[in-house]
């Protein structure tokens, strides 16, 4: 969390980027392997999507007490304090136990298999819906020229290397007028303002939005708003179509073939006319 947090989108320091990278290509600098060839398929992103939480319970504690570290990026200090390096087994063991195990003990296999999919499948999706889709499109994830003409764009020189306008530009919100998808989302449909005040209550990031959008306009930083939580989802599955092929150059063009069911409103490289184009 602190690394994300940190360094939002940048490959060599945020984890998050390596999460799905077993499955899913979300950055041009992983190696192009054969299986990215499907992420142009929604059923194939929704089982990656659905295997996510799993993953982070599970394989990543498991990585981090063989390797020491997360994805070699993260370095695992608590593996020299007894009591949390124990902690971290315990968790492993509860988890594979409690969430994998234990079901199919207390009922048959069928309703276990079912029960445990279930789990698997909505909190992981849950997660991945509201939170990856906030960073994961082409808008948020710049080329060097892009981020150049950004940095060109600012009314302040000292705003060229700043961590908030970084956190600013590699986040993306959705529906920010909507209590419903304010609930449902736990507040990440405000996912910009999340990521400048991390410490903050959800409750209380649609008071400040206002003001970070006024401050974004005033000096020239890309502010990156949704109008339907659709619009954002088709942008992730757009970069994800383009970075199938190995050279990144289908540019969506399975999506109007495949997703044409999923697409309400035309989606635009850059949401919001806050952004320099």
């Amino acid at each position: 969390t602190y690394a994300h947090h940190s360094f939002t989108n940048d490959f060599d320091h945020d984890p998050d980027l390596h999460h799905f990278h077993a499955l899913i290509r979300v950055h041009k600098r992983f190696k192009h392997h054969s299986i990215y060839q499907q992420q142009n398929k929604l059923w194939f992103v929704i089982l990656a999507y659905s295997l996510v939480v799993f993953g982070t319970c599970f394989w990543i504690p498991v990585g981090m007490i063989r390797d020491g570290s997360l994805y070699g990026i993260v370095e695992w200090t608590d593996r020299n304090r007894r009591l949390r390096s124990a902690a971290m087994f315990l968790h492993v063991v509860c988890y594979a136990g409690f969430i994998v195990v234990l079901p199919f003990w207390t009922m048959p296999w069928y309703r276990a298999l079912a029960a445990v999919i279930v789990h698997l499948a909505t909190s992981g999706l849950s997660f991945a819906f509201f939170s990856q889709i906030n960073h994961l499109n082409e808008a948020s994830l710049m080329d060097d020229a892009t981020r150049a003409k950004r940095e060109a764009s600012r009314r302040d020189a000292r705003l060229s290397k700043s961590w908030a306008v970084e956190q600013v530009e590699t986040s993306n919100n959705f529906c920010t007028n909507s209590f419903a998808w304010h609930i449902l989302s736990n507040g990440l449909n405000l996912q910009i303002e999340h990521h400048l005040f991390p410490g903050l209550n959800h409750c209380h990031l649609h008071h400040i939005a206002p003001v970070v959008r006024e401050t974004c306009l005033e000096y020239g930083v890309c502010y990156k708003e949704y109008n339907g939580w659709i619009d954002i989802f088709n942008a992730t599955l757009n970069w994800l179509d383009k970075l199938a092929d190995e050279d990144g150059a289908t540019s969506g063009r399975k999506v109007k073939n495949e997703r044409n069911w999923i697409k309400t409103i035309p989606v635009p490289l850059i949401p919001s006319t806050l952004c320099i184009n």
